[in-house]
């Protein structure tokens, strides 16, 4: 959304800002009625890194911190009207903080007057759902059926874990994931370990059990969500063995 310049801080978000960031955070699921709640809780208390558009929100008494990196991508959503394309971002919490975006796709200014055509998002898909927005192929690889599902769209060039007990659809950064796919495949030839974009153009080259021992490995190593190990081991010879490795240090 543009800001005046001139803005001062720290300020409560306006209705019509709110509106829009709980697009992508849907009330009747768990982990994004937690930062519903929390967003209703905090003021803007500046622009982040990226200026108009980029807020940080917070307490009241706390700075904006430029040398903090951005968080990772908790929710997005899209939101179509007739006189404009808005696109809702929302970065995980992050000491007490929440980043946001609501920008213009095209940069142009945010008309006051707007009549709403379409909203999606991320955050509503569900297992055996098509993506959101234009029902393109989500391959679907089962961790825990129903409950723990990796997902990749293809044309959204999108990743993201499904996690029923919270409702949240947790991305997945592309290029971290796939590299310890390949660390795991051992694979050192640069033509297709060095090209993430294989997980899109080439997806049917992998099985599901190699995507599923990828996600294990990576989240073992990047925290991406909280899992228990033990349900993923397996046995063999009475003893067990996991099937993501040792933690590195």
């Amino acid at each position: 959304m543009q800001q005046k310049s001139d803005e001062k801080f720290p300020r409560d978000l306006t209705e019509r800002e709110k509106d829009w960031l709980f697009t992508a955070l849907p009330e009747n699921k768990i982990g994004y009625k937690k930062y519903r709640d929390l967003i209703e809780s905090l003021s803007v208390i500046g622009y982040g890194r990226f200026g108009e558009g980029n807020l940080v929100l917070g307490d009241t008494s706390d700075v904006v911190d430029l040398e903090d990196p951005s968080s990772p991508i908790f929710a997005i959503s899209n939101i179509a009207f007739e006189e404009a394309h808005i696109y809702v971002t929302i970065h995980e919490e992050f000491d007490d903080q929440i980043e946001v975006d609501i920008k213009s796709v095209n940069g142009e200014k945010i008309p006051d007057n707007l009549h709403q055509t379409k909203i999606w998002t991320y955050s509503t898909w569900l297992p055996g759902q098509k993506a959101p927005s234009d029902n393109s192929f989500v391959r679907e690889i089962h961790l825990i059926s129903n409950e723990l599902v990796l997902a990749i769209a293809p044309a959204h060039k999108k990743i993201w874990v499904y996690n029923s007990k919270s409702g949240i659809n947790h991305f997945v950064p592309v290029t971290n994931y796939y590299n310890e796919l390949m660390i795991l495949l051992a694979n050192k030839d640069p033509e297709t370990a060095l090209n993430p974009g294989r997980l899109f153009t080439n997806t049917e080259d992998f099985t599901d059990e190699q995507l599923a021992q990828g996600f294990l490995v990576y989240n073992r190593h990047w925290n991406r969500i909280e899992l228990d190990y033990h349900l993923f081991e397996k046995k063999d010879d009475q003893k067990k063995k996991t099937i993501f490795g040792p933690k590195k240090n």
